[in-house]
């Protein structure tokens, strides 16, 4: 089992000169050896977490363990974290080789242990025989592989990257989202990503923090937010979604649309407000009539490897649908859909309340299944 590399208990950030409240009791456990992500727009505390871990920010309240030690009142420069910026931060009048052995000098380092390990790390970012290479002769994507060797050259337990892949165009940002993930992996060295970027935090990560307001709204794993949003803004927020409002009938069946439907969904109250989540990879067109309802398509976009289509249904409402099939502007067609698309969302839920509430409903479930179990074996028995 994986210990905790990174804890956090109740922190609280507070600015003094204004009184802005940027985190609102944090609690987080980040473990040894996995890539996490802090997600969030602007504004939303994310890197303020990152810097409380890094030591350039103090918490207003709370404790801060690093490997179980706490670490509140070490300063940065003798905390086992590295920290890659967005702009790198090398060393424009340094070649690549001064620039990732920059730490190990000023250590006092002997020169043969330098150049080994130097090299030990160049190798690492693919980098071997750029060392006499000029920082500003270098492209976007290798400048980020120099910042991330002379982080791992001290094998630090926390790398810390904040927003490091913004400043890359499209193309090269996706390639070194692929090139930090396997480094990452071959290293087993914890990384803590800070982004605003839903789709690199979905195919980089093991786990996600999504932040807002100053507070982490949802965590889990990639999967677990995009296919489990527990609310509204998660919803919105991590990919495109269909949001409309309807009434949990009983377990496994919600009304929306004045129909009834199959769903997956349970534990919570009869004839409940919730929220209906239905991405739009799940749902599929058919004739007019021959879906569970119909819509009428307004616009269509060519996207690459699939459509963007705009429908609304006789409620007036909006359904974003991506299809392989071309779709006619002003048809009507059918909607189509599985019972495991719908995903159901209470009003206003929070994590710890999900969190409970899905505990609660698998005891229960698991407590029914056993009295079942018990009746059919006495019946079996008195046979």
């Amino acid at each position: 089992m994986a210990k905790n590399i990174i804890e956090f208990k109740n922190i609280r950030k507070v600015y003094d000169d204004n009184g802005q409240v940027v985190l609102k009791d944090i609690n987080l456990e980040i473990e040894e050896g996995k890539f996490y992500t802090l997600l969030g727009a602007s504004g939303s505390g994310k890197s303020t977490i990152l810097n409380i871990i890094a030591g350039f920010l103090d918490a207003t309240s709370g404790d801060v363990f690093l490997d179980g030690k706490r670490i509140n009142d070490i300063p940065a420069n003798k905390r086992d974290v590295h920290t890659i910026f967005q702009s790198y931060a090398l060393f424009p009048n340094m070649n690549v080789f001064d620039n990732v052995a920059f730490a190990l000098k000023i250590k006092g380092r002997p020169k043969a242990e330098i150049a080994e390990r130097v090299s030990a790390a160049l190798k690492q970012v693919q980098l071997t025989g750029f060392e006499k290479r000029g920082i500003k002769k270098l492209s976007g994507g290798q400048r980020q592989r120099v910042a991330i060797a002379r982080a791992i050259i001290d094998q630090p337990k926390v790398v810390l990257l904040d927003e490091s892949l913004s400043a890359l165009d499209h193309k090269l940002r996706k390639e070194m989202q692929y090139e930090l993930r396997e480094l990452q992996q071959r290293l087993g060295i914890t990384f803590v990503f800070v982004t605003h970027d839903q789709e690199e935090a979905l195919a980089m990560s093991d786990w996600i923090f999504v932040m807002n307001d100053g507070e982490i709204v949802q965590s889990g794993t990639p999967i677990d937010i995009y296919d489990e949003p527990i609310n509204h803004f998660v919803a919105d927020f991590i990919g495109e979604s269909n949001i409309i409002k309807g009434t949990m009938i009983r377990d496994y069946l919600v009304k929306f649309n004045n129909q009834e439907f199959e769903a997956v969904d349970g534990g919570m109250r009869n004839n409940e407000p919730v929220e209906i989540v239905i991405r739009p990879e799940d749902l599929s067109f058919t004739l007019p009539d021959e879906g569970k309802f119909n819509v009428k398509v307004d616009t269509q976009l060519f996207r690459g490897v699939h459509y963007e289509i705009v429908a609304y249904d006789d409620f007036g409402n909006e359904w974003l649908i991506h299809s392989t099939h071309k779709a006619i502007e002003g048809e009507r067609v059918g909607l189509d859909f599985e019972p495991e698309a719908i995903h159901v969302m209470r009003l206003h839920e929070t994590e710890e309340d999900f969190d409970a509430r899905i505990e609660e409903y698998v005891e229960e479930e698991e407590a029914t299944v056993g009295l079942v179990a018990a009746i059919e074996e006495e019946e079996a028995e008195n046979d």
